[in-house]
């Protein structure tokens, strides 16, 4: 399989946090690595969107080059405290250990969205196996081994104790001359797997956390399924965005969206109004930030950006930029040339 520059909802912003957490802790200056990815704060917020492949691609080169530490999918992975999102604190307040891997198994793409995970027992030992859902380039190695460090601290967090118990199959060879980081968290380590999985003996599936609260686990779980609705709205608004995007030229209004989405127009109201949003202000929202692109990154002139994004009239267009932006188009063009940041 071929890797491409990617454009897929990969990850959750808590998981990118736990990386700019290590290299902080490390001394690096993470807004540097933040600003090279194309990345800000406001990005990395519990409510912001999950953050694409081909901008975790490009953070993870420049936090690795930054911090020079080739280990940092191991170190920034254990930094994954179970505590900072809903899936860790229902993992950690199961009624037992098995619960908690089954729940992790059915809801861990909330946070690793471009994962596959499966739990399988034969009896004898539980078996935690992860896949990537696409080709993840190279970014491969430092995923797996930041999934190491994560699983490890859950474990951990879910038992009271280290894992001594825990086997782990890892997807490479083992690196000639050098020790792998994977070691320094498990004991039992096997390279070139089908896929990266970790294995327990079925036996410590009925021990209960010690952090077990029925409670806790019942608000959790809740919390991961509105997280789950929601994604699965993002997922539907995102595919909105995308059509309409393609068609904007022609200025279509929502009764010719909704058949090239494949709903009736009825289903796509009501679908934008469960996330809160209309068809008007996405495709306004949507000019808006292209009509700036267009003018920062291309020679075309106002009247074809005006066409482009639908206005048969660049006197409209140019008024409508105005409300935006409180500048006419001419004149932020003037700007971006001047200053382009």
């Amino acid at each position: 399989m071929t890797c491409q520059e990617t454009s897929i909802p990969f990850v959750h912003p808590v998981y990118v946090r736990s990386i700019v957490d290590c290299l902080n802790g490390r001394g690096v200056p993470a807004s540097q690595v933040l600003t090279n990815a194309g990345l800000d704060w406001q990005d990395l917020s519990d409510d912001g969107a999950l953050i694409d492949f081909s901008v975790f691609r490009r953070f993870v080169m420049h936090a690795v080059r930054a911090s020079g530490e080739p280990a940092l999918g191991v170190l920034s992975g254990a930094m994954l405290q179970p505590y900072h999102s809903p899936l860790g604190m229902a993992a950690v307040t199961s009624g037992t250990l098995g619960q908690g891997l089954s729940f992790l198994s059915r809801h861990a793409s909330l946070i690793f969205r471009g994962m596959h995970f499966r739990l399988d027992d034969d009896g004898r030992r539980s078996t935690l196996r992860i896949r990537p859902v696409r080709p993840i380039c190279d970014t491969h190695v430092f995923v797996m081994q930041s999934m190491v460090g994560a699983h490890c601290r859950i474990l951990e967090a879910m038992l009271g104790r280290p894992a001594d118990e825990l086997a782990v199959g890892l997807p490479y060879p083992r690196p000639a001359g050098v020790d792998e980081p994977c070691l320094r968290y498990v004991r039992s380590v096997v390279y070139d797997q089908p896929c990266l999985w970790f294995g327990l003996p079925a036996s410590l599936l009925a021990a209960p956390p010690p952090s077990a609260d029925a409670k806790a686990f019942a608000l959790a779980s809740k919390a991961c399924l509105r997280m789950e609705s929601e994604l699965g709205q993002a997922g539907f608004v995102e595919r909105v965005r995308q059509v309409l995007l393609e068609h904007l030229p022609s200025n279509p209004d929502i009764h010719t969206l909704a058949p090239e989405l494949g709903v009736s127009l009825r289903t796509l109201m009501r679908r934008l109004a469960d996330a809160e949003l209309s068809f008007s202000g996405i495709k306004n929202d949507l000019r808006r930030t292209h009509a700036a692109w267009y003018l920062r990154n291309t020679q075309m002139s106002i009247e074809d950006i005006a066409l482009q994004l639908g206005y048969n009239d660049h006197t409209n267009f140019s008024r409508k930029f105005k409300d935006w932006y409180r500048v006419p188009p001419s004149k932020m063009r003037q700007a971006f040339r001047t200053s382009p940041h």
